[in-house]
């Protein structure tokens, strides 16, 4: 599956995903913000009810994220956390990226632990 949203040529927000045993690799471009995160929301809730038991948002290509971004995020984290869903977000994030979800305190929140991720994710 993929998105684009935004113009024509290339479009703002590029949403694709791939589908392992288990496991939602949901790779993400460009820019996430108040125009972008509702194309976000409608990629995510799928994803979290395909019956994935983790849903990875690769992050790696995101140059900017705003407020609507984050919480968009953390709706889909609380939505996982309700299913049993393991959800994270995995990088290395840009710098504008990091330091929004270092200011939000979100960082340990929505990190992508490590392949031995825990069933279900432990609360933190």
């Amino acid at each position: 599956m993929e998105i684009s949203v935004g113009k024509a040529s290339g479009g703002r927000l590029r949403i694709s995903s791939r589908m392992t045993p288990g496991r939602m690799i949901i790779p993400v471009a460009g820019e996430v913000d108040h125009t972008t995160a509702p194309q976000l929301r409608a990629a995510l809730l799928p994803a979290l009810t395909s019956g994935a038991r983790q849903v990875e948002l690769d992050f790696t290509q995101v140059s900017f994220c705003d407020c609507s971004g984050l919480n968009t995020l953390l709706d889909a984290y609380h939505h996982a956390r309700q299913t049993g869903v393991c959800f994270g977000v995995s990088g290395p994030l840009t710098p504008a990226v990091a330091r929004l979800f270092a200011l939000a305190e979100v960082e340990s929140v929505l990190a992508t632990p490590p392949r031995s991720w825990p069933w279900p994710r432990q609360a933190r």
